[in-house]
């Protein structure tokens, strides 16, 4: 299986606060209303251009699910380790980095699981053998959203202690679901996954292996799509962990010019190591911001 890493370097990547003043201003009670209406028109309906491994039913303590998201039943993958009868335990909802997900993704959650987490990862539509196609931060979101509910409606989850991470792409998600006011999460935190336009622009114009799935160029398609230029809408309280060989200094300047005032209910939080070696660390300080968060202080 091919490996995609992708990082938020880009030598423009302080031009793009420019899309900002295009956006329409929606406040924080109606962006969900308005993101739930929106209708991405694709130019390409195509299916996830990544390659994928096919799963089993069990292996290990990790299970094969599925969830219903739309019309869609899609594929996740389910850590139960820390799975006790009769005893609901906390659970962090993994989003996979790239455009498939993996059992050596689910490796990477070693830290959530050896915290005592339950870790769910789903996969979405048009990636893994689903149904659907690629869209890019807005099918995706959709699903991101029905998998969390699918599982606060587990019998063995605690619906007070949901928890969600994201790396790289899937950082970008979890970001954008910082945005929406209906989900049952108490904390969201993400490695990465902190994308402009100017990102979305090489994507689509000099990246040879992304099918890019809709019109770059089209202001409201990218407006729900990059939660960066609507961090004022935030419902959520987040923390972005940023690699300080990933760009950290770039994009702390960008949040700068964005948000002058820092208002926000987003920490951006610089860790060591580069866009893969900065994960376990940034996976490690989000364990200990759960802890805080449930002790009912913010310690950064």
């Amino acid at each position: 299986m091919k490996t995609i890493v992708f990082t938020v370097i880009l030598s423009g990547l302080l031009m793009g606060c420019s899309g900002r003043k295009n956006a329409r201003e929606i406040t924080q009670t109606g962006y969900t209303e308005q993101w739930k209406k929106f209708e991405t028109k694709l130019i390409r309906q195509e299916k996830s251009f990544q390659d994928y491994e096919e799963f089993e039913l069990k292996k290990g303590d990790i299970h094969l699910v599925t969830y219903q998201s739309d019309s869609f039943e899609l594929k996740g993958l389910l850590n139960i380790k820390n799975r006790e009868p009769l005893i609901k335990k906390p659970v962090i909802v993994y989003f996979h980095g790239g455009f498939a997900l993996s059992y050596k993704e689910m490796e990477r959650t070693k830290p959530f699981t050896d915290a005592g987490y339950i870790v769910f990862a789903p996969s979405f539509r048009g990636e893994n053998g689903n149904p659907g196609y690629f869209e890019l931060f807005m099918g995706e979101i959709k699903d991101a959203r029905a998998a969390i509910k699918w599982i606060s409606e587990q019998s063995f989850v605690d619906k007070d202690r949901i928890y969600m991470f994201g790396w790289s792409v899937g950082g970008g998600i979890t970001l954008n679901l910082s945005l929406h006011n209906d989900l049952p999460v108490k904390l969201g935190g993400s490695s990465a996954g902190f994308y402009d336009h100017d990102l979305i622009r090489s994507w689509a114009t000099e990246d040879d292996m992304i099918l890019f799935p809709y019109d770059y160029t089209n202001k409201e398609e990218n407006y729900f799509r990059l939660p960066v230029y609507n961090l004022h809408n935030m419902a959520n309280s987040h923390v972005v962990y940023l690699g300080k060989e990933d760009g950290y200094d770039l994009v702390n300047r960008l949040k700068d010019s964005l948000y002058p005032k820092n208002n926000l209910q987003m920490q951006l939080v610089p860790v060591a190591g580069n866009h893969v070696s900065s994960l376990p660390i940034a996976m490690e300080k989000f364990i200990q911001e759960i802890e805080t968060t449930e002790k009912g202080t913010v310690n950064h």
